[in-house]
């Protein structure tokens, strides 16, 4: 014969779905973490190592001779004509 299916019986599947799957999420965590929560931390030790002193940097500055700007946009024309020759 057909079993009835009522809603409240999906909702109750569903629940027990949901717990099953987030209890054996956290097994897994749990397993997977497992030597950080049972050994205790290390206590850190901090190591302090002096830097030693460098000389002053020496900037040197070379000086150039500044070109005059060419003007792209407007060049001078060319005396001399260039015959094209289609």
């Amino acid at each position: 014969m057909a079993e009835k299916n009522s809603s409240f019986g999906e909702i109750k599947k569903a629940i027990i779905g949901v717990v099953t799957l987030a209890i054996t999420t956290a097994g897994g965590l749990f397993i997977a973490n497992m030597e950080s929560f049972i050994k205790p931390e290390k206590e850190k030790k901090e190591i302090v190592v002096p830097v030693p002193q460098t000389s002053k940097d020496t900037v040197i500055v070379i000086q150039q001779q500044k070109k005059k700007a060419q003007d792209v946009a407007n060049p001078k024309p060319s005396d001399t004509k260039k015959d094209i020759v289609w």
